[in-house]
């Protein structure tokens, strides 16, 4: 199939069944973007720009002004007066004006060096150079498209070809200029605990811009920013969103021109950024995607729920469900020993799960959140027969075992920081900040990343391991700059590469308190994602809800906790706990043995039907129906659509309400679909006229309905 086309000028057409994304190297050498959005049998003809009184025109082109221009990569200092996507330090001259050079089509797609990316595979790639003969820098522009997949990603690389260094101050992945029309921008902002909270708000004229400078990508803005028409809604609507395949200091922002033009820039945050690019060196920047659907919200979700599973989940684990577990943090929090462990295991056995986790508090001295991080050894007095032993009594009871590390993390009160304390990051002269009493070890330096990646190797090697919980509970501070915190994340990826490769069988979960850090670039890694501390099932309503417009269902994990919930003190039944984390792929149980004894049949029930129904998740098609202050509605067919599940909550009960009745989508028309009651209902019944469902009786009520299609 061909994906790219490339006709006299030239001009480059990217087209699937799903969308079209064209430019064209205009007269004076521009790279002029044409159009992104539905497929088109041919690229559209370029904008008939006016001529403006008081606009600075280009030399010898007195009717091509760049503050109108949509470009492909956009410079300052030559009219254009809109954010730049590369910008120099300013020496004696930043002025750049990059035009083109030459170009060239690779049948996949090539990885970039120390940086995750999208897979390749059903894919062509189209390489853009640009080049500024008198700054004397060269600019590689990627583009993929796939023949599935109405997502392009786009990265840069910036190449000195001079004779001396140059500062990189901006350095965009992806610049997108849009044509004007009527948009909101839709993004997701929180804290810990309270993640992935939407807002939308109508286009301004001026830039929005969503960012970190935690050394995270953080739970303060989810690196993700979708543009959509203003009267979108989860079935119509042209919908672009926006992301980025990266975990650290980010930007993606949104700008309105005076006369309309749109621009969307993505890439490293330029906060406090300076990178020298020595001669003959590039730079390599990370990959953004663009996502398109004509269909609403919804229909992109859909769109980035089927990219994510085929693109960007490691395939070991693409179609491995993942196994049910008891973990051991809310039953005993740092109070664990080999005995109690144990006696964990031998209820997770009783409950039906099939993995029992061991939390923080395993290792030497760690008694608190103040001690021990780094010191990476079973405590003798606690566990006096080491982890290989313990896992390998977990693995006798007929379970998998799983264990939480902090890597990246040092407490001044440790063996480590004693012995290397310039292995954590601290700003010269300066005594380093902490958060949760602990510091950060510095993944730039090479032997950092050797040491970390030797006694983790060495641990995995030893133990029956099947899991991993690899947390980090603290923003970065006395980076000192922005490109620390860049070659940071180089280092840590690094890390990542080496333990996946060589211990492929074992599941890591990206935990950062909760969800400071969950983001493409670790999936890229870890199959799924512990999206919150947050295991109210009010909370997590919210939290998923919002997490579910990038996110697929395969990536996050949830877990039953305790009532009174220990994040915010509200009371919930058990059944409201587990509802509300259904549609995750991994389910789990962190509860006391007390609270275990009380809900024994309850938990047995829910955890047989959560392995019963593992493989539904996988694949899914998630479904957003209906979400109010009171009222949540999820959909989620599973990928064989033989089965459909119907979670819908009220959060607070009233009374007399109005008849509770709900449409359903991406059903077979004609086919029967049965309840677990013997109700029968035609697909385009359940679609047109809906599903009744029961009036609820209490607070936080959940009702789950299960349709099996029987022909």
């Amino acid at each position: 199939m061909t994906l790219i086309t490339i006709t006299d000028g030239p001009t480059f057409t990217l087209r699937n069944a799903h969308l079209a994304y064209a430019m064209r190297v205009n007269a004076r050498g521009v790279l002029e973007h044409l159009c992104f959005g539905p497929s088109l049998a041919e690229a559209p003809p370029p904008l008939s720009l006016p001529l403006r009184h008081c606009t600075v025109m280009l030399k010898d082109h007195e009717t091509l002004s760049l503050n109108d221009l949509p470009q492909e990569y956009a410079t300052a200092g030559q009219g254009d007066f809109s954010a730049p996507a590369l910008h120099l330090g300013a020496r004696d001259n930043s002025v750049l004006g990059l035009r083109y050079k030459s170009h060239a089509l690779l049948l996949d797609k090539p990885p970039a060096d120390s940086l995750p990316t999208a897979r390749g595979n059903a894919s062509q790639t189209l390489c853009v150079t640009l080049q500024d003969a008198v700054q004397q820098i060269e600019v590689d522009l990627f583009y993929t498209i796939w023949n599935d997949h109405g997502v392009i990603a786009r990265r840069s690389v910036i190449r000195n070809v001079g004779s001396r260094p140059v500062s990189l101050r901006q350095v965009a992945s992806t610049a997108l200029d849009l044509s004007p029309g009527e948009y909101s921008v839709q993004h997701f902002h929180g804290s810990w605990a309270r993640e992935f909270n939407e807002e939308r708000l109508s286009l301004p004229t001026g830039r929005f811009t969503i960012e970190s400078t935690r050394g995270t990508s953080s739970n303060a803005h989810m690196p993700y920013l979708a543009l959509i028409e203003a009267d979108a809604t989860e079935v119509t609507g042209r919908c672009y969103g926006m992301t980025l395949i990266y975990s650290g200091n980010y930007s993606i922002s949104v700008e309105r021109g005076e006369f309309g033009r749109i621009r969307l820039l993505a890439g490293l945050n330029d906060f406090d950024f300076d990178w020298t690019l020595e001669p003959g060196e590039d730079f390599v920047t990370p990959e953004a995607l663009h996502g398109f659907s004509p269909d609403g919200l919804g229909g992109l979700s859909h769109v980035w729920h089927d990219f994510i599973r085929a693109k960007i989940t490691p395939e070991r684990f693409r179609d491995t469900s993942r196994p049910t577990y008891l973990n051991t943090w809310e039953a005993a929090y740092f109070d664990v020993s080999e005995q109690s462990v144990l006696q964990l295991a031998d209820e997770a056995a009783d409950l039906g799960v099939e993995m029992l986790v061991l939390d923080d508090g395993w290792f030497k001295g760690r008694t608190d959140d103040r001690r021990a991080l780094g010191d990476w050894i079973a405590d003798p007095e606690r566990f006096p027969s080491g982890i290989p032993a313990l896992a390998q009594h977990v693995r006798d009871r007929g379970l998998k075992f799983g264990i939480w590390l902090e890597p990246e993390m040092v407490s001044p009160d440790s063996s480590l920081y004693r012995a290397h304390p310039d292995w954590a990051i601290s700003a010269p002269g300066r005594d380093p900040s902490r958060g949760r009493h602990q510091l950060t070890l510095d993944l730039s330096k090479v032997e950092v990343v050797d040491h970390i990646h030797a006694w983790l190797d060495a641990l995995l090697a030893s133990a029956p391991i099947d899991y991993v919980k690899w947390d980090m509970n603290r923003n970065m501070t006395d980076l000192g700059s922005g490109a620390r915190a860049h070659r940071y994340m180089l280092g840590l990826y690094r890390l990542l590469g080496r333990l996946t490769q060589d211990h492929p069988d074992v599941i890591f979960e990206t935990c950062a308190s909760g969800g400071n850090r969950f983001d493409l670039g670790m999936l890229s890694y870890m199959p799924q994602g512990w999206i919150s501390d947050m295991c109210d099932p009010v909370g997590r309503l919210d939290i998923i809800n919002g997490a579910s417009h990038l996110f697929p269902p395969d990536v996050m994990a949830a877990y039953i906790g305790p009532s009174p919930n220990h994040q915010n003190g509200r009371i919930s039944s058990l059944s409201a706990r587990y509802m509300a984390g259904l549609p995750c792929a991994a389910h789990g149980i962190s509860l006391g043995l007390a609270d275990i004894a009380r809900s024994r049949p309850q938990l047995q029930q829910f955890m047989g039907q959560s392995g019963k129904s593992a493989a539904d998740r996988l694949g899914s098609r998630f479904d957003r129906l209906r979400k109010t202050a009171q009222e949540t509605i999820w959909q989620q067919t599973s990928r064989d659509c033989q089965t459909v599940y119907l979670i819908a909550f009220q959060v607070l009960n009233a009374p007399n309400l109005p008849i509770r009745q709900v449409r359903l989508r991406g059903l077979e028309p004609m086919a029967t679909y049965i309840l677990q009651d013997g109700r029968s209902y035609k697909g385009n019944q359940l679609m047109h006229y809906g599903l009744p469902l029961d009036q609820p009786t209490e607070d936080f009520s959940a009702e789950l309905l299960i349709l099996k299609k029987v022909s």
